[in-house]
């Protein structure tokens, strides 16, 4: 039976954006009844524990290739706080969810991560990672470079993060298994050797825009290329890239509002969202409000917010049914997942007008406003406050589950796997 292999450079710390895409393509892979398991690299997120983290976001089954070469990794964790009392130089200890010390933060920046006992250290000042199991020192990885190399100290075998990747999956994958990976910064000589000399096939999963110059470098002549946005299968042509939809939507809400006055916004606040545009605009519209799921634009507090614009952080699951309407005022996106997800849930939707998902979804419902810079966006809220007619937007409906399912089958050829 097929097996499919999701690989994934960091361990996630919430469900926004590639993590809402992978749970979602867990889903289908559920649904088709077709085995699947994350294989995780790279040491850019220090969590309290690993396992939970992964666990409490909503993944399954997973394979972190550094940390589960130990003992420890996936043992209970168990040492108490009382333990810390004892150390010197400490910042903060993040706790597990069981109230276990799980993370210690030190004041030189580094890292002590435990589970029955001490799983690893990093070491800030020397940039130097070290794995612990039940027997001592495993591993010790020099993280200075870009990719990471690790000396077993039992063996004396070296290899760096991608190696220790495709060792893996030469241990435990077949040439009828499936693999994808979600766009990464480059991808390293290692891999790509890997699936090219086992003949193994490789869905390379772009979430971005490759028609920017600066995002051309990810589209790949070695290995299938799969895109979050039909706009660029149809401009770049079938044979280059197919278009998969990275998330789905259960059902639909459609919905009339006399006037809306309650938005959300929601995201990864980077500079490439300017959410800053949203908050400036509902400052001067006091009789609207709207409330930021995700984080603050740099240079924001919530003390620098307005009275009607408030701050709820990252949640795991929006809650779209208590908004009347969504905002995204970012300078680009691909399939633009919390757009997809407020359709669906009977919001009106703004949009700025940007390639490609916005452009896309404007011209597929009419119900959906484009504006150009925070006075288009503005006059757009203040229209929406007098009374009228309001439709909410309902481009979600391309993206049903049975509609996204059936993309998995024809583009994966589950149809004739599923057989073998």
């Amino acid at each position: 039976m097929v097996k499919v292999f999701t690989i994934k450079e960091v361990v996630p710390v919430s469900s926004y954006g590639f993590e809402r895409s992978q749970l979602a393509r867990q889903e289908i892979f559920k649904s088709l009844e077709v085995e699947q398991e994350l294989v995780l690299t790279n040491l850019e997120n220090f969590v309290p524990n690993f396992v939970e983290t992964l666990e409490n976001l909503g993944f399954e089954d997973f394979h972190h290739v550094i940390y589960d070469q130990s003992d420890l990794a996936r043992q209970k964790p168990s040492v108490k706080k009382d333990f810390v009392e004892e150390l010197k130089g400490v910042v903060r200890v993040e706790s597990t969810n069981e109230g276990y010390v799980g993370l210690i933060r030190y004041q030189d920046g580094s890292v002590e991560c435990y589970t029955s006992q001490l799983l690893y250290r990093y070491s800030h000042q020397e940039k130097l990672f070290t794995l612990y199991d039940s027997k001592g020192e495993l591993l010790k990885g020099d993280v200075s470079e870009n990719y990471h190399s690790y000396q077993n100290l039992r063996s004396g075998e070296t290899y760096t993060q991608w190696q220790l990747v495709s060792l893996y999956l030469a241990n435990n994958s077949t040439v009828e298994d499936l693999f994808i990976i979600d766009m990464v910064n480059e991808y390293p000589l290692q891999l790509r050797k890997f699936f090219q000399n086992t003949g193994r096939t490789l869905f390379a999963y772009t979430h971005y825009n490759i028609l920017d110059p600066q995002m051309k470098f990810v589209l790949q002549n070695w290995c299938q290329n799969l895109v979050a946005s039909p706009v660029l299968e149809e401009r770049l042509g079938s044979n280059l890239v197919r278009f998969l939809p990275p998330i789905y939507v259960k059902e639909g809400i459609e919905k009339e509002y006399t006037s809306v006055t309650d938005w959300c916004i929601v995201g990864n606040m980077t500079f490439l969202k300017r959410c800053e545009w949203a908050i400036e605009a509902f400052r001067e519209l006091p009789d609207s409000k709207l409330t930021i799921y995700g984080n603050l634009p740099v240079g924001y507090t919530e003390e620098d917010l307005p009275d009607n614009v408030h701050f709820k952080g990252f949640v795991e699951n929006v809650p779209y049914e208590n908004h009347e309407g969504y905002i995204s005022c970012s300078m680009s996106e691909c399939f633009a997942n919390a757009a997809v997800e407020a359709s669906s849930f009977g919001l009106v939707c703004l949009l700025s007008d940007v390639d490609l998902a916005h452009k896309f979804y404007a011209s597929k419902c009419e119900n959906t406003k484009l504006f150009e810079g925070v006075n288009d966006l503005k006059e757009l809220i203040l229209k929406y406050q007098y009374i009228g007619l309001f439709e909410s937007s309902k481009f979600y409906s391309c993206y049903t589950f049975d509609n996204v399912l059936k993309s998995y089958r024809d583009l994966l050829g589950f149809s004739t796997l599923l057989k073998m």
